[in-house]
């Protein structure tokens, strides 16, 4: 049986990765605060992935759809490799899939959370006459991919300056930074306390706790850290906590690599591997500095504003949105794959209380500022309004 409500938009969000990065966690944030009273959303995604079961726990719909998975950048510049997109013109079958979808759902909207199912998505938007938008989470470029894309979308979404394309025009393109549940995110004292006793049974010890949070990967620039507190041990008193799991078998390896090196270097005392934590709030409060040493610009990295939200002083280098986002009151950004920089910046913050305080603060505030969840849905749903109103699209919902 069918229903109808034509005082609604039907948005089809499409998300083609099958784990749950950054841009998955920014995309489930806006589905739990989408307004149902004016909006209706349904995912397409990879139907056994995580990111599908995280959805299933939203109010959204999950629509199973065979999108092609997530490129494995081999380096730090190429991102897409002849297989890549072989296997991708192979899932051109998708748009029939697409199709038939937006058909079935009376889908009004298609909201893109990647370059790749942008493509896809744009086709079939073309083909229905409905309006696409892709949210740009990446800072490098795809060349004449991105050209392509952009022809097909009604809006870009950046979430920094760094994801701009200089190309496009600028009335196509809206800035709007990522969002963090300034009140949800907040851990409780207990909970910090919980974790500390865990992962240090040695009450009598007391380091400043630096760490990152973050998909193991070797774009992630953690080699660097780990050369990083070799320069500091004997000198200041800081333990490292490396935070995630790897995705990709390169990062597996990567993963191997670095705790044989913890070891060859003689710090496995300084080093702790924590694994995959699905609740990097109560981490992100732990530590008294939080690390982003990317060494490949990010677009708007969620550890910088997570670690904002919670009040924590980030070590950062100057690539992508990272730039735009910490400031001099709120961090110190350092030199890509340079050790001795991130040795000499850690051991700054990690000597002086008064700074580390201070910093902690001003990074609330910017917070508050710039990164709430309520500001990032309602500029997006502003979004939404405006291709509609454009569109002249007939709102009605049309669901089994």
């Amino acid at each position: 049986m069918k229903t109808s409500d034509t005082s609604k938009s039907n948005i089809l969000y499409l998300d083609s990765g099958s784990g749950i990065g950054g841009g998955q966690r920014s995309l489930l944030l806006l589905l739990n605060l989408l307004d149902k009273e004016r909006f209706i959303p349904f995912v397409g995604c990879l139907g056994d992935s995580p990111f599908a079961t995280e959805v299933e726990k939203t109010a959204a719909r999950v629509i199973p759809l065979s999108l092609p998975a997530a490129h494995n950048k081999t380096d730090k510049v190429k991102r897409f490799t002849l297989r890549d997109l072989l296997e991708d013109f192979r899932q051109l079958r998708v748009i029939i899939e697409l199709h038939r979808i937006v058909k079935r759902y009376a889908i009004d909207l298609i909201h893109a959370n990647s370059l790749s199912v942008a493509l896809l998505g744009g086709i079939v938007a073309r083909i229905n006459r409905i309006p696409i938008l892709m949210h740009k989470r990446y800072a490098t470029s795809y060349g004449i991919l991105d050209k392509l894309c952009e022809k097909l979308l009604h809006r870009v979404i950046l979430v920094s300056e760094a994801t701009r394309w200089d190309f496009a025009p600028a009335k196509k393109q809206t800035l709007i930074y990522n969002g963090v549940d300034l009140d949800a995110f907040q851990a409780s004292q207990e909970e910090v306390e919980m974790l500390r006793t865990e992962l240090f049974p040695d009450e009598s010890s007391s380091p400043v706790l630096v760490g990152v949070v973050t998909r193991i990967t070797p774009e992630k620039g953690i080699h660097v850290l780990v050369s990083a507190m070799r320069k500091l041990k004997g000198r200041v008193d800081v333990q490292l906590l490396i935070v995630g799991g790897p995705y990709f078998q390169k990062d597996v390896d990567y993963m191997d690599t670095l705790k044989q090196e913890v070891a060859n270097l003689g710090i496995e005392d300084s080093v702790i591997f924590t694994g995959f934590l699905s609740d990097t709030r109560i981490v992100t409060s732990l530590l008294d500095i939080v690390l982003v040493p990317s060494i490949i610009p990010e677009a708007c990295p969620r550890t910088i504003i997570e670690a904002m939200a919670v009040g924590k002083p980030v070590i950062a280098t100057p690539l992508g949105g990272s730039k735009e986002l910490v400031t001099p009151e709120t961090g110190i950004l350092v030199p890509p794959e340079d050790a001795s920089a991130v040795a000499e910046a850690i051991a700054t913050l990690a000597t002086d209380q008064d700074q580390l305080t201070a910093m902690g603060k001003a990074a609330r505030d910017r917070a508050v500022q710039l990164f709430s969840s309520e500001k990032n849905t309602a500029l997006t749903e502003t979004v939404y309004t405006e291709l509609l109103t454009a569109s002249g699209q007939t709102h009605k919902m049309n669901i089994e």
